[in-house]
């Protein structure tokens, strides 16, 4: 007579199983898993707004248009810039989409590239939900010149903010 397999093991081994099942079921034929930031660009000739059903250039006007809302888009530079992190990661993260769906602000897209880029150099980007800790006399500028910039980007997109 053979011992009844045991319920737990049989549970585990069904556990383990159905795991397995939906770690493959998110695999796709027709693209790879993302292994790097570049694998993670939309597809070609498709922007993030586009695989959620949205056109292209009316979303990113849309987002043009909440990120006028935020402090951060106008208020004094020296003062808001400590809790700018979040705002300044958004602006970077729309850079992209900015150039495939807007060509036409696609230079100034670069500036503010350069414009963050700048601003994180001088010791004055923070993390989303951490405050700053640079100097506002050298951060201050820094974050106006990053305004100023993303105003521009917007302008050249047609949000008309």
């Amino acid at each position: 007579m053979q011992p009844c397999p045991r319920p737990i093991t049989s549970l585990l081994r069904a556990a383990v199983l159905l795991v397995a099942a939906l770690l493959l079921a998110g695999c796709s034929a027709d693209r790879p898993a993302a292994s790097s930031a570049q694998d993670t660009e939309p597809w070609p000739g498709q922007t993030a707004s586009e695989r959620v059903g949205a056109p292209g250039l009316e979303a990113l006007r849309t987002k043009f248009r909440f990120y006028a809302q935020d402090p951060c888009w106008t208020g004094d530079a020296a003062k808001v810039f400590p809790r700018c992190g979040r705002f300044t990661t958004e602006i970077r993260n729309v850079l992209p989409q900015v150039r495939h769906d807007a060509p036409a602000a696609a230079t100034q897209a670069d500036l503010v590239g350069k414009a963050l880029d700048d601003f994180a150099a001088k010791g004055c980007q923070a993390d989303p939900g951490t405050l700053a800790e640079g100097e506002a006399t050298v951060c201050g500028p820094a974050f106006r010149a990053v305004q100023e910039t993303v105003q521009g980007m917007a302008t050249a997109a047609g949000a008309g903010t």
